[in-house]
């Protein structure tokens, strides 16, 4: 779900790495439903927390079908437990129950003292981000992948002389390429120099598809700029 954008400089002379891996395993939680082929979206809420031996994963889940979604999440053995947490327009929120022995990433991460920016799905798997000022680290949390047999690759690496941090944007990646490519070719132009029917044939689906993604991908925007407006909430002159 985000790009990265720099924020502000701070005084620690120290090179930040921000490293983006791809992690593929039917090991890692919702490692199985994520390789399903399925047409959804999830990114972490809140990182796993763990208590006398139990953890916890917050997710929020985009879906075009929530039925197959909790159908593959119920045959998933990472997963021990789901409840709809929190469910509005075409999201849902779940609280999962990790399944004892899946190893959690995250609790490797903050083992080195590093910090785990961003934890999102990709077509068949996780796209972890992590904020680092060690490359050690880096190496460790691949060869911890590699000890739990777990695919693990290096995507990208950003690197900086200062500190920087992140602003996410509030769409998916996939989402903030339709709307900019919908926006270059002048669809929300008055009057509009491209058609949806142009936009669904550079994407390769159906109108209706286009017409849905769009719509969803509006909504989350207007949605993340409105979050924070009271509702009761008035102009004064």
């Amino acid at each position: 779900m985000g790009l990265l954008r720099p924020l502000l400089r701070n005084n620690v002379d120290q090179e930040t790495i921000i490293v983006e891996l791809d992690v593929t395993s039917p090991q890692v939680v919702l490692g199985p439903t994520l390789a399903s082929d399925l047409d959804v979206t999830v990114y972490a809420e809140r990182l796993p927390v763990s208590h006398e031996g139990t953890t916890w994963f917050q997710v929020t889940v985009l879906a075009a079908d929530f039925d197959a979604f909790e159908d593959a999440l119920a045959a998933d053995p990472t997963v021990a437990d789901s409840e709809v947490f929190a469910a509005y327009g075409d999201r849902r929120t779940y609280r999962l129950t990790i399944a004892p022995d899946v190893p959690v990433m995250t609790e490797h991460v903050a083992s080195f003292g590093d910090e785990l920016l961003d934890l999102r799905s990709t077509a068949d798997g996780w796209r972890v981000r992590i904020r680092t000022t060690d490359r050690a680290s880096i190496r460790e949390f691949l060869a911890f992948c590699a000890e739990q047999d777990i695919d693990c690759r290096l995507a990208r690496v950003f690197e900086a002389s200062d500190p920087v941090g992140e602003i996410a944007m509030p769409v998916e990646r996939d989402a903030f390429e339709l709307l900019a490519t919908a926006f270059e070719a002048g669809y929300f132009e008055v009057p509009r120099a491209t058609s949806l029917a142009d936009l669904a044939e550079h994407f390769d689906v159906s109108e209706s598809t286009m017409s849905v993604r769009l719509r969803r991908a509006l909504g989350h925007v207007v949605g993340s700029l409105v979050a924070d407006v009271p509702s009761d909430s008035a102009e004064t002159e």
